[in-house]
């Protein structure tokens, strides 16, 4: 617009300046004058009204164009006008579109035409208009005007767009990013600073904010990290924070000790910097150099409670052990604070450690001067002691160590009951070591439980752990070799006849002796084994009844579970595919719960039983009133089968109180609609007496032993046919 204005003026000027008193020449300089004040105007407005004034300007300049050709008899204004109205298609695609600028090409094609009509009929001038007089001049001039120029501009008005397109995905992606990394910096979990090399802070996080209360971020933001951090361990240097770890204070308390890591110098020449508040492991760090204790003695100390670690301990009770009379006598134990992972998550390392701290220095409290005691290792703890013989008693000796607990421990406002675990065992100066009285500290920890916390060390408690740790091998070994076998015992109706089986695990020494499957199971259990255990013979039973299912022997057979198998995903997966194999499976297959496990009260369990009952298993709960809350396993488990447990039945018939348990337990079985299975019948009254009294099946040694699973499949299953289980 500027440039139109400049060209107009000029004209306009040079129109003026020479009128011959021709009405042409006036009416040029009128023209031009005209022009020249719209483009003035269109200027002054163009940069609140850009698009009017773009607008009108593309009309001004049409308009001029035309009246200088129509009205001009000068070749000059006629080329003025021409080269005006050839403008309007490279005016039109910067303002507007390229169809826009073809509308205007397109229509200065009468511009063309007009023109060469009017250089046909004007004498031939040399100087400005020499160069359109030619016709292929005009053409040329017509062409790069408009359409190479507007071209060229399109071209370019398309990359400038493409360019800006790309410029603005880059600047969304570089937000995004930049977000991204602002919200990692604000949540690294640690009170973080990033700073140039110069130490100025670019930026902290909230939790490094909080170091420095009621101090705006602007404030910090800018500084220098020397203005709040002072650094203790390399005063000299004041670039300390270049170091990889450097020892701080705050200047502000100097009370407050921290730990400066600089984690990485990023590609912009800036550090980032951790700070760890160390405030508490530095007194505990002041406290331990102000007992003036050597190098050597911490080496045998623990550095959080300041007790004997393992080494110290053993020595201390060895030196004491060999230096006193030959009547002497004492007691160690251990004790372990319980469920202390759960305490450690609710309320974080450094409570756990006060809690640590507080239970050692209450136990040093209550401890005479002659008992020494020691920290082995996280929450265990020994303790040894002299004792008389008062205290040789078990019972007596229990009270003592239970005086000197303390039962509650304060973590800041909150007041914890702490429950322990403890193994004890006695020495009676027949040359043992302290060594060798924690070892078997430690056998008789591992058999105290939630009932008993306090156990006793005995040599049969020693045997026993090493003839379970062997056995514990022989088990895992029979399990990878599958040498655990199955065999039947038969579950009969009130006439006799076999009703169903029971798969019993049966596992038999290369000497020819049985182990009972209450050992190996509990066993197995404990070392994580049930789950493959179950795995095998469950893949050994579904073989039977797949050779039973083609022989139409329909009679079927109870597989026992104790609930670690159903929480292990393997064997549930296993199940579940097995099932839908083979669709009559789950009447075949009765699924015994056992209900003293203690994990058949997990939701899980129960989710997957109601799984199972849903493809068509039968689900029965055994050794029904032993174990974990059994009125409530009737809700939660689908069972349709109840099993009285052999302890129940076997004072039958002449104990009334179990006669009453049993009647009341087959009457709560027919509420529910539930069969009843009653187990360890042994004789006929009990079996009469059972039957009167409405119960379903009967088992036991009096219907038929245990016997192994070849015993009813040899033979082409001649024995299971004969027993008319083919229907």
């Amino acid at each position: 617009m500027s440039t139109s204005l400049l060209v107009a003026s000029a004209f306009t000027l040079h129109s003026i300046f020479r009128i011959d008193g021709t009405d042409d020449a006036f009416m040029l300089s009128v023209v031009g004058a005209a022009c020249s004040l719209v483009l003035i105007t269109l200027l002054c407005t163009s940069k609140r009204f850009n698009r009017q004034s773009s607008f009108l300007l593309i009309v001004a300049l049409a308009v001029t164009g035309v009246l200088f050709i129509r009205y001009s008899e000068h070749p000059n204004g006629i080329e003025f006008g021409v080269i005006l109205l050839y403008s309007l298609p490279l005016l039109a695609r910067l303002f507007y579109s390229f169809k826009v600028s073809l509308l205007f090409a397109f229509a200065n094609t009468a511009t063309l035409a007009m023109d060469l009509h009017v250089s046909e009929h004007l004498p031939f001038e040399s100087g400005a208009n020499a160069l359109f007089s030619d016709l292929y001049a005009q053409l040329m001039v017509f062409t790069l005007l408009n359409f190479a120029l507007p071209l060229a501009a399109s071209r370019l008005i398309k990359t400038l767009q493409r360019s800006i397109h790309r410029l603005k995905e880059l600047t969304n992606s570089v937000s995004h990013h930049s977000d991204l990394y602002e919200e990692i910096f604000e949540h690294t979990g640690t009170p973080t600073l990033l700073c140039d090399k110069r130490g100025v802070i670019i930026k902290l996080n909230q939790k490094a904010l909080d170091l420095f209360p009621g101090v705006n971020p602007e404030t910090i933001e800018g500084s220098k990290i020397n203005d709040w951090i002072s650094s203790i361990s390399d005063s000299s240097n004041r670039f300390f924070w270049q170091s990889n770890v450097s020892e701080c204070v705050l200047k502000s308390n100097t009370r407050n000790s921290l730990e400066v890591h600089r984690s990485s110098l990023t590609t912009h020449g800036h550090y980032v910097l951790h700070l760890q508040d160390v405030t508490h492991l530095r007194a505990l760090t002041e406290k331990l150099e102000n007992t003036q204790q050597t190098n050597s003695q911490l080496v045998h100390y623990d550095a959080l409670t300041q007790l004997p670690n393992q080494q110290k301990f053993c020595n201390q009770v060895n030196h004491r052990i060999h230096n006193v009379s030959d009547y002497y006598t004492g007691a160690m134990f251990i004790i372990r604070i319980s469920q202390f992972k759960l305490l450690n998550k609710q309320y974080g390392r450094d409570q756990a450690n006060r809690v640590i701290l507080n239970f050692s220095r209450t136990l040093q409290s209550r401890l005479s001067d002659k008992t020494i005691s020691g920290r082995l290792r996280g929450v265990k703890f020994a303790c040894f002691m002299p004792v008389g013989q008062t205290y040789l008693i078990q019972r007596n000796l229990r009270t003592l160590i239970k005086s000197v607990l303390p039962e509650q421990i304060r973590i800041g406002e909150d007041i914890l009951n702490i429950d322990y675990q403890i193994g004890v065992a006695y020495y009676q100066n027949e040359g043992e070591t302290a060594e060798e009285l924690l070892e078997r500290c430690e056998m008789a920890l591992e058999y105290s439980t939630s009932a008993e916390r306090i156990a006793f060390f005995d040599k049969q408690l020693e045997t026993k752990l090493i003839q379970e740790h062997k056995l514990g091998l022989a088990l895992g070994e029979a399990v990878k070799n599958k040498k655990i076998q199955l065999w039947l015992q038969p579950q009969v109706v009130s006439s006799g006849d076999i009703r169903s089986f029971e798969a019993l695990s049966r596992w038999q020494l290369e000497d020819g002796t049985f182990i009972s499957p209450i050992v190996f199971i509990k066993l197995a259990e404990e070392l994580g084994l049930l789950p493959k255990l179950a795995e095998n013979l469950l893949k050994q039973l579904v073989a039977v009844l797949e050779e039973w299912h083609a022989e139409s022997i329909k009679t079927p057979i109870a597989f026992n579970l104790a609930g670690q198998e159903l929480m292990n995903d393997v064997f549930f997966a296993l199940l579940m595919s097995m099932t839908s194999e083979r669709p009559w499976l789950s009447e075949m297959l009765e699924l015994e719960i056992t209900e003293t496990s203690p994990v058949m009260t997990h939701p899980l369990i129960h989710k997957r039983l109601r799984a199972l009952s849903q493809y068509g298993y039968s689900i029965a709960i055994d050794d029904f009133g032993t174990g974990q809350a059994s009125l409530g396993q009737l809700i939660d488990i689908p069972a349709s089968i109840l099993k009285i447990d052999r302890r129940f039945v076997a004072p039958l018939p002449n104990d009334n109180r179990h006669l009453d348990i049993v009647k009341s337990t087959i009457q709560l079985a027919r509420s529910l609609n539930m069969s009843v299975i009653a187990e360890g019948i042994e004789t006929r009254e009990q079996a009469n007496l059972l039957i009167g009294l409405g119960c379903d099946t009967l088992q036991g040694y009096y219907f038929g032993k245990p016997s192994p699973i070849s015993d009813w499949t040899k033979n082409n299953h001649e024995k299971a046919k004969q027993l008319r289980m083919v229907y």
